[in-house]
């Protein structure tokens, strides 16, 4: 991959002397994957058009192959990366204003194809060679998404539909999401099925997920908080208007209602505040062919299994992937693979530690009997540590 800012104005070689340099790259826009058709490059004062066929396109430069290489005309009529899509903004159907593009992603890979547009930060940083001190992670928006371009305004128009984000992963979705107004941000969710919708509010960060759970209609939230882990929810307690932290704990039902009331006491700082209340446990007694008897009918299967003694109390962590080479009639109990574990107030910042130290994949919460209670999985500790990364950048810029 290779993005459109790292390619500009490099130097195009002929026969070890510099012939050129390119400025712009026109493409044909009717795929999902528009291939660049024709590389201009400026010689002079002139802007002359190559196939790319006839160029080695690098990061540092480009090689022209041959003498032979037909050459045509700057043509203003094509569409243009740098000229008639680069700063511009990226528009929905109904004409509201979006984001703007600040840089472009290739896919480099023999032939040169658009993959997205970085509608964040990283594509400013990136094109003022600031990407290595200011590290943020570029928001590409796919470009299946794009719906049509008009060439007089100088716009792009994109489909914000379910027909065009229902294949997306949660988390492009929720890069989105993160970009968008209001009303543009709650075109999306309602148009999504509630479980796919509640995954990509997960995915965002605090801001963006305590704005949705604010602005959605009652009849649409109540699907989509049905769907959503209560440790993400009680996340945001905290920082919600206090009518709707109550309408919301009335549409959980009284046992998940207890269970995010529960994980509000412990605090997000906290490894109670951010484990997960849902896990799949076994006695230690259990064989091998019985668990996996049993996680066959789960769908999907958890990635790891929580095996406790006879009274309740946690023994360790088996891995399911670990399970399926082991002797069928083991018992768990002989079989455990870590046994590593954190009290409710342990500070996040240990449990982090924790995962980095051990390349821990999930990690068990027990009470003071070491009854189990919760899992903290890989996934949320991710998050936790890119909204800490987040906060520091903010910080840093203003």
């Amino acid at each position: 991959m290779v993005y459109l800012s790292q390619l500009l104005n490099k130097k195009v070689y002929y026969d070890r002397k510099v012939y050129g340099e390119m400025v712009d790259f026109a493409v044909l826009e009717s795929s999902p994957k528009p291939l660049v058709s024709r590389v201009v490059v400026k010689k002079g004062n002139k802007k002359i058009t190559i196939s790319p066929s006839f160029l080695s396109i690098k990061r540092n430069g480009a090689i022209l192959n041959s003498s032979q290489a037909p050459f045509f005309p700057f043509d203003e009529r094509d569409f243009y990366l740098n000229e008639d899509l680069l700063d511009k903004q990226v528009i929905d159907i109904n004409d509201k204003r979006l984001v703007r593009v600040n840089d472009v992603l290739l896919e480099s890979n023999g032939e040169l194809k658009v993959v997205g547009l970085d509608v964040g930060a990283s594509g400013i940083f990136r094109r003022l060679g600031l990407e290595q001190l200011f590290k943020v992670k570029p928001k590409i928006l796919p470009w299946q998404m794009i719906e049509a371009f008009d060439y007089q305004t100088g716009t792009v128009k994109i489909s914000l539909t379910e027909n065009s984000v229902k294949n997306m992963h949660p988390s492009e979705i929720a890069e989105i999401l993160e970009d968008l107004g209001a009303r543009e941000r709650r075109g999306i969710v309602e148009s999504l099925e509630a479980k796919h919708a509640a995954k990509a509010i997960e995915e965002a960060d605090s801001r963006t997920q305590e704005a949705i759970l604010e602005e959605l209609p009652s009849s649409v939230l109540r699907n989509i908080v049905g769907k959503m882990h209560v440790a993400d929810i009680a996340g945001l307690f905290y920082k919600m208007n206090p009518l709707r932290i109550r309408e919301i704990i009335k549409m959980l039902g009284e046992e998940r209602a207890k269970k995010v009331e529960r994980l509000i006491d412990f605090g997000t700082d906290k490894a109670g505040g951010v484990m997960r209340t849902g896990f799949v446990s076994f006695d230690g007694n259990t064989t091998v062919k019985e668990a996996y008897n049993s996680l066959y009918k789960d769908r999907p299967k958890p990635e790891a299994v929580l095996v406790t003694n006879g009274n309740e109390k946690l023994v360790g962590t088996i891995y399911v992937k670990d399970i399926l080479d082991i002797d069928s009639l083991a018992l768990l109990k002989d079989i455990v693979s870590d046994r590593k574990f954190v009290y409710p107030n342990v500070d996040l910042n240990e449990v982090i530690k924790l995962f980095a130290q051990y390349n821990l994949r999930s990690l068990p919460v027990v009470d003071k009997e070491k009854k189990p209670i919760g899992v903290i999985t890989t996934g949320v500790v991710l998050s936790k540590v890119q909204e800490k990364i987040r906060d520091n950048e903010n910080t840093y810029i203003n």
